[in-house]
């Protein structure tokens, strides 16, 4: 029986330096796209991958694009789920063929009202002078989502932004990730379960496989409960949500 992980990248398997603990040796993961250490693992981050990588395969589940996926320094050798679900790639680093065809055509007709979400946060931010960024993302030629990041980690500017520019948002069309300093409006054709899904009706189907979920997030928690177990960082939004917090959308 083969073991498969679907494994979370950020705040699951490596984070920035300040959520790192006090002291704790590190290890740069992912850099910026000057070159620069941006996010690192613990000693226990690097023994789990390591673990997970030996006795089976790992799949790495995240909201990364290509281009911050590929500054991800880690030997991932298999299929890769990037984009909130969006793009599935081969081992050879193409997209799957099969699962873009799917995605495709609800990314094309979403793609106006991505820009309409885009453009009215880009509005809020500058009407109030915050020093927020806002990006829609794209990869291989797909509109995918918006992500919006406080320049200097305010959380609490994002938690207004959160409040008030999106209190009118379609929630029947977009779901909101929320975690630290990012804040995604994400369109609800995309999700990592739905491609963890696709993955173990296709390219994982016809052997007997024994599953984990690795996450962080309450946006994890769709494509964690795919598998037969799952697993989450001690000190993680889920975490915190099993010792007294409430499931939010």
């Amino acid at each position: 029986m083969r073991l498969v992980t679907f494994l979370d990248l950020d705040d699951t398997l490596f984070q920035t330096r300040p959520k790192c603990p006090p002291g704790a040796p590190l290890r740069p993961a992912a850099f910026r796209r000057d070159g620069a250490e941006l996010s690192f693992m613990t000693d226990q981050q690097v023994r789990l991958f390591e673990l997970l990588d030996t006795a089976g395969t790992v799949i790495p589940t995240t909201a990364r694009n290509l281009d911050a996926f590929l500054r991800v320094r880690l030997p991932f050798r298999s299929l890769a789920i990037l984009d909130f679900g969006g793009v599935v790639l081969l081992p050879d680093g193409r997209p799957d063929p099969a699962w873009d065809a799917l995605v495709r055509p609800s990314a094309v007709a979403a793609e106006a009202a991505l820009e309409s979400v885009s453009c009215s946060l880009q509005a809020y931010v500058a009407d109030r002078r915050l020093e927020v960024s806002v990006r829609l993302i794209r990869d291989f030629d797909l509109p995918l989502y918006v992500v919006l990041k406080h320049v200097r980690g305010d959380v609490a500017a994002l938690e207004a932004v959160h409040a008030e520019a999106l209190s009118g948002l379609d929630r029947s069309r977009f779901f909101v990730h929320f975690s630290d300093n990012n804040l995604s409006v994400v369109p609800r054709f995309l999700g990592k379960e739905k491609a963890v899904g696709y993955l173990l009706e296709t390219h994982l189907a016809g052997e007997p496989l024994l599953t984990v979920g690795v996450g962080d997030s309450w946006t994890d928690l769709p494509f964690m409960r795919r598998c037969d177990f799952v697993v989450s960082p001690r000190h993680s939004q889920l975490a915190a949500a099993l010792a007294g917090g409430s499931e939010k959308d």
